[in-house]
């Protein structure tokens, strides 16, 4: 719904927040109690057993119209259809549990209908080669469709939504308690920084990262944006080339010096990964043949969680701190516009593109950039930045990807690859600022 400048709510219009208003997260550290984690580890049981039989009720509407690619047309049953079906999906749960997977669930079509549907049905890598021996696939190879969730390595979260105040913060004997529905005592919370104090709580997320409690509160709030810069100089334009070791090279020819906080936990995921393996392999069956896990095999799991969770916070801490001091340093930040789906199926490159997270990173430079009055360009996704002679401009047709410096045929200039694309990409913000009418300094012809 939305709101006016006064923060009232607006019934039977969709969110569209007033002008001056922003939406932002605020993330918390909560301390539940031992009788509290058991109930919260139930509402994240529910949600992703309700999640998983919309999957699996897809896959059986899929089966029965022999679906061979396009767009999904499924209408998604309310999920009082699956709650019926299992006495423990009772009302000790927030409903907001189950209707968040629906919305999880939606949001998953949507996706799969804007990125894959106009293409030919696509499987995985590790299944073709499987088809080539006379394996038949089935639905669940086929990528970007919706993926069951892990009870191992799924999303241990839920979302709630505000209605009529029931998801507030209080102080009591001291400490402060979040109240969020079916936590009517409340959940003790770290409140290191205030929320806005004109803002209104929409919504809070619930999650745990190995062993720690994270709540993510969501706000909408006023916010006065800086206003867009007007003249920005040539010298505090900088440009950003994707680098796989590196994470970026800049115009200036420095490095980021990402850390590869995946690469340093490799070996200990590895060897976390063969102990489960081996837990789960001598574990007993029950009677309906299914593995009865030891207490050791859930200690391995949290352990595997929480070594998983400290690579991840370790590279997002490191990527707002860069996108925070570039944001700070220049008045106009261009990028490239990769495709990095595409550039993730590769066995040589995807590794080190999901390790450094550079559409993360991307994204952050963009809202960032926009809060503080600077100009984000994106330069255009066939644009030949790593091609072109940043010295004379002379294109290099057949350059190859292992060629690591780039020499140019006709000027004989010598330069590292990735520096020269960033130049290049300099070049081309100063252009589009000029064509705007944003340059203060004239581009010489």
């Amino acid at each position: 719904m939305a709101t006016d400048k006064n923060g009232n709510h607006i019934k039977g219009t969709k969110k569209q927040l007033p002008d001056g208003w922003v939406t932002g997260a605020f993330h918390f550290a909560v301390f539940p109690t031992d009788e509290q984690k058991p109930r919260l580890e139930r509402a994240f049981g529910c949600e992703r057993k309700v999640y998983n039989e919309y999957v699996a009720g897809l896959y059986a509407h899929l089966e029965s119209i022999g679906f061979s690619g396009g767009f999904l047309a499924y209408n998604v049953p309310n999920y009082t259809t699956i709650t019926s079906r299992f006495d423990f999906l009772d009302r000790s749960n927030d409903s907001f549990v189950y209707n968040d997977a629906k919305i999880r669930f939606q949001a998953a079509i949507k996706k799969y209908n804007e990125t894959y549907a106009k293409r030919p049905l696509q499987y995985k890598k590790s299944v073709r080669k499987k088809m080539k021996t006379g394996d038949m696939p089935s639905l669940q190879d086929v990528k970007g469709l919706p993926k069951f969730h892990s009870r191992k390595q799924g999303k241990f979260s839920y979302t709630t939504n505000q209605t009529n105040g029931n998801i507030r913060i209080g102080e009591k004997g001291g400490a402060t308690f979040l109240r969020i529905p079916k936590f009517p005592e409340g959940l003790r919370l770290n409140l290191h920084r205030a929320l806005p104090s004109d803002g209104i709580i929409k919504k809070a997320t619930i999650k745990r990262e190995g062993t720690r409690y994270i709540v993510s509160i969501s706000v909408d709030y006023p916010f006065e944006k800086a206003p867009l810069k007007t003249h920005v100089a040539a010298a505090a334009v900088t440009a950003l080339d994707y680098s796989q070791s590196d994470l970026y090279i800049d115009s200036e020819g420095r490095k980021a010096e990402y850390p590869c906080f995946h690469k340093l936990i490799e070996k200990r995921q590895r060897r976390l990964n063969k102990s489960l393996a081996r837990k789960k392999t001598h574990a007993p069956l029950d009677e309906n043949g299914q593995p009865v896990y030891s207490k050791n095999y859930q200690r391995t799991v949290t352990n595997y969680q929480k070594t998983m969770a400290k690579a991840a916070n370790q590279r997002k801490d490191f990527l707002h701190k860069k996108s925070d001091q570039i944001t700070n340093d220049y008045d106009a930040i261009v990028v490239e516009d990769l495709d990095l789906t595409n550039l993730a199926q590769c066995l040589k490159l995807g590794k080190k593109l999901h390790d450094n997270g550079f559409g993360m990173f991307r994204t952050m430079l963009k809202y960032k950039a926009e809060r503080k009055g600077k100009h984000y360009i994106v330069a255009d996704r066939f644009f030949p930045s790593s091609k072109l002679c940043s010295a004379c401009g002379t294109k290099k047709e057949n350059l190859r990807l292992s060629e690591r410096t780039y020499t140019c045929a006709h000027c004989q200039a010598m330069i590292d690859r990735d520096h020269n694309a960033a130049l290049n990409l300099k070049n081309y913000g100063i252009r589009t600022l000029s064509d705007l009418g944003f340059l203060a300094d004239p581009v010489s012809s």
